[in-house]
């Protein structure tokens, strides 16, 4: 059951992904270019490259081999963050570089690092768990 909401959570992620990505296409082609719906549209094809530059520091990083796992966090977290935060202040999504801005912005990347990071062990334990079931199963049959 677990391994079955997981499937769907990826997929509907893809899916919802996918909609968003044409529903930016569509209406930056077809809305006044200074209206606020265009400004809408043009900010989600700007996130949508910022997890693009996101997922290939992370492809990178995933390459390198650490001594341990801290550490791979560390520096996916920093690399990830400063790359994130660089893009959306240099395109105007984060307003100012001040204290304020640079906290509530580090809070949330902490957050939804953190829930991903959780999301991916859970799954990975469940893939464990069933690979270690069915080696139990095929080691009782022999």
């Amino acid at each position: 059951m677990k391994n079955t909401i997981y499937k769907y959570i990826s997929s509907t992620c893809v899916l919802y992904t996918a909609v968003m990505l044409f529903n930016s296409l569509f209406n930056c082609f077809l809305t006044d270019s200074q209206s606020e719906n265009n400004i809408f549209w043009q900010s989600t094809l700007l996130f949508l490259f910022a997890i693009c530059i996101i997922q290939l520091i992370s492809f990178g990083i995933n390459r390198w081999d650490f001594k341990s796992n801290l550490t791979y966090h560390i520096v996916n977290y920093l690399s990830t963050f400063i790359s994130s935060f660089l893009i959306f202040y240099f395109t105007g999504i984060i307003i100012s570089f001040s204290m304020a801005s640079l906290i509530s912005y580090t809070i949330s990347y902490t957050i939804i690092y953190l829930l991903l990071y959780y999301y991916f062990r859970q799954n990975y334990q469940l893939q464990a768990d069933e690979i270690n079931e069915m080696l139990k199963q095929y080691k009782e049959h022999l």
